[in-house]
Formats: structure tokens, C-alpha cells, sequence
């Protein structure tokens, strides 16, 4: 919200602190993937000066810290997943921070999901599509991978997405990211996908809390938090 100073319009940072948990449910073959991120957005004090329109805008510093990465065991079955990704969700500070859990269903469907709902969870449900458009309906968002990836690499390049070095997961994030790659179709629209034989789980459940944090989702999710 900006505020009229002598003719200028100063913009603030809006400050934001919120744990978003991205899980990306295994089949047959691969692992569910789960991610925890730290979101914060601050000022920085400074301002960035447009002598033309006479606004003034504060600095803003966005973090995304990834401080948890984990697979669950191959094979687990969705009642066990169930209990195991709300035991995390029960933990501080997640607890505490109303954690927003978001979940892939696109790949087992949305009975499986149904089934964490009925285990006690309340997630937000992702399903994946093709294309470049996001809608939704309830608590389901049809989201383009190319939405996704798109938000998870501009949070690399700013470096803005930090990775804790003490993670077990770590060397799996980045061999996923290496083998993570590009397609373009014959209408010239682009693809994501592992190479042939790997896995892209774990980079799935990273992009889907970034999704959330700087979606329009997010923002309307952190407007019904201050109510």
C-alpha cells in the first residue's frame, strides 16, 4: 500500500513470514518427496527512487530456505504417508506458523488425497497440466509444469532459494536439477521432464511451495490468516 509524502508516493514492504510444505506423492516406482520451506519477505529500509511517476519504493529482500528435504521409503502405503506427513506438520515451528501443505495429486489421483483428508490432513491440492494457465476450484489448482519450474528457476537465478547444506537430500536436489530438462514440442511450447531413467520428485515438491508463496493463492491464504 503506498502512502503520499510532499507529492511522492512511498511503497513499503509488505513483510511476510510463512512455512509452506510441498509433498510430491510416490507411485509404484519413485518415492514421495517432501519439502519445507521458510518464505520471508522484508524491507530493506532503502529506497528505490523513480523521479518520473515520484514514487519511492522500499528495497525487498525474498528468501526461500529450503531447511527440510525427505523421501519417504518406497512402497509405504498412502495410510502411512498420511500419518507421516502430519507428525511433520505437527512439528514446531510449523504448528505454531499454520504451515499450508500442498500436494500433488495429478499422478495417483484425487482418491489418495482423499484419503490423507481423511487421515486428518487439510492440504491444497496441485494438479499438473499442460500449457501455460493456472485455474482453480475449492482447494484444487490446475497449474502448467511450466508455471511451476518457471517459478522455481527465477528463485535460482535471484538466488533467492537457499539451500540448508547440512540436508541428506541435498546431493539429490541437485543431481535432480542437472537431469532436469527442457523440451520444446512441435508448436514450439515448452516441456519439463527427468531424463530417461531419473527421477524429478524432489524438485516437484520444492517448486510446489514456491508456487504457493508467490502465487495468487498464497496471497489470498495470507490474507485469511490476518482476519
Amino acid at each position: 500500500m503506498g502512502v503520499m509524502v510532499d507529492g511522492w508516493k512511498r511503497v513499503d514492504v509488505q513483510p511476510i513470514d510463512e512455512w509452506v510444505v510441498g509433498a510430491d506423492l510416490g507411485k509404484s516406482v519413485d518415492s514421495t518427496a517432501i519439502a519445507v520451506i521458510h518464505h520471508t519477505v522484508r524491507g530493506t529500509g532503502e529506497d528505490v527512487v523513480d523521479h518520473r511517476l515520484k514514487i519511492r519504493r522500499e528495497r525487498t529482500i525474498r528468501r526461500f530456505d529450503l531447511v527440510h528435504l525427505q523421501r519417504l521409503p518406497l512402497g509405504m502405503n498412502y495410510v502411512a504417508q498420511a500419518l507421516a506427513i502430519g507428525e511433520l506438520m505437527q512439528r514446531e515451528p510449523l504448528k505454531s506458523a499454520r504451515a499450508k501443505l500442498v500436494i500433488d495429486q495429478s499422478g495417483v489421483g484425487a482418491g489418495v488425497v482423499d484419503l490423507m483428508e481423511a487421515n486428518g490432513l487439510r492440504p491444497m491440492r496441485v494438479q499438473i497440466t499442460a500449457g501455460s494457465e493456472q485455474t482453480h476450484e475449492g482447494n484444487v489448482y490446475r497449474v502448467a509444469k511450466t508455471i511451476l519450474i518457471s517459478k522455481l528457476e527465477a528463485a535460482m537465478h535471484s538466488k533467492e532459494l537457499h539451500v540448508a547444506a547440512a540436508l541428506t537430500e541435498a546431493d539429490s536436489l541437485r543431481d535432480e536439477l542437472r537431469d532436469f530438462q527442457r523440451h520444446v514440442t512441435a508448436s514450439g511450447a515448452n516441456t519439463w521432464s527427468a531424463r530417461a531413467g531419473k527421477h524429478d520428485d524432489i524438485v516437484l515438491a520444492v517448486s510446489y511451495g514456491i508456487w504457493w508463496a508467490t502465487s495468487g493463492a498464497g496471497r489470498f491464504w495470507r490474507e485469511e490468516l490476518r482476519l
